[in-house]
């Protein structure tokens, strides 16, 4: 079967973030020129969203609409309000600035679940906080005054980047990436308690590793009405394409789909619609792949 992914946009002079369907738009950061931006496909216009971001990476909706970031440049989760404002939510966990947020989700009782890996570009400013030994999955939640508290998930990731809650909010998936040349990128499943705790995971999908070296893992993941679990995985050293990925809401391989166009990065479908998914690409153009 061939696949027509259509260039909707781009390319830019920036490297490609995070990526969200709004209010019949597409919401994407464009990260090195510190500028989220609404791509209308009705028509192929696009206009400023936010300015000034500070590097904005991950993005999610929250159910009273409100818009999180993953704020790269300032290590931090970002809050933006439909009114224009942003607010800062917690940037400590035991007294430390936590490390370089990438992709988060916002759960159904408005907590944040991101993920927290290390990362090679440094943040704005003096360099006087160091990371965290350690790169977790945390989770943003709200003590009983209110105020914002991070809590530790994880504490046998070493990499994690794109994550996803299913549906019912039982498991979250995780995609983890590590730089060891012996340990295969992961997507693991992990179950989720009645606590909000993380128990032990299961791995869904090893990417393995051919005569170049390890495979690629996954950089974005969405899910679509049924749930079902779209990847983008893979890149353009290795002798496996990079391909989108469409797991079962269970977690099973269903099919790869080969991305002719670099390393594609993040997903998002359009709206409620399962017919049009979007795609952002390395070579820093954004692709609408139509499903059948």
């Amino acid at each position: 079967m061939t696949w027509n992914f259509e260039c909707v946009a781009g390319p830019f002079n920036s490297e490609l973030g995070g990526i969200l369907w709004d209010e019949g738009g597409l919401i994407f950061s464009l990260i090195n020129e510190l500028q989220l931006q609404k791509l209308n496909p009705a028509n192929g216009s696009i206009s400023a969203f936010r300015s000034y971001t500070g590097r904005m990476n991950g993005l999610a909706k929250a159910k009273d609409g409100s818009i999180f970031a993953c704020q790269d440049g300032g290590r931090r989760v970002i809050q933006l309000q439909p009114d224009g404002s942003a607010n800062v939510t917690a940037t400590r966990f035991e007294g430390q600035i936590h490390n370089h947020p990438y992709d988060l989700c916002v759960d159904s009782k408005g907590r944040v679940w991101f993920s927290d890996p290390h990362s090679a570009t440094p943040a704005f400013g003096p360099q006087i906080f160091p990371p965290l030994p350690y790169a977790s999955i945390m989770r943003l939640e709200r003590d009983r005054i209110g105020h914002w508290i991070i809590k530790r998930l994880s504490f046998d990731t070493t990499a994690p980047k794109a994550i996803l809650l299913s549906d019912d909010e039982k498991t979250l998936f995780v995609a983890e990436n590590p730089d060891d040349e012996h340990r295969n990128r992961e997507l693991r499943a992990y179950p989720i308690d009645e606590d909000g705790n993380l128990g032990e995971f299961a791995v869904l999908h090893s990417f393995g590793r051919d005569h170049k070296g390890l495979h690629a893992g996954i950089h974005g993941m969405c899910k679509d009405s049924a749930g079902q679990i779209y990847a983008c995985a893979g890149d353009t050293k290795s002798a496996r394409q990079a391909s989108i990925y469409q797991y079962s809401s269970a977690g099973q391989l269903l099919r790869a789909i080969p991305f002719p166009h670099g390393t594609p990065i993040r997903c998002c479908f359009a709206g409620e619609e399962d017919k049009h998914l979007y795609i952002t690409s390395s070579d820093k153009c954004i692709y609408r792949l139509t499903l059948g």
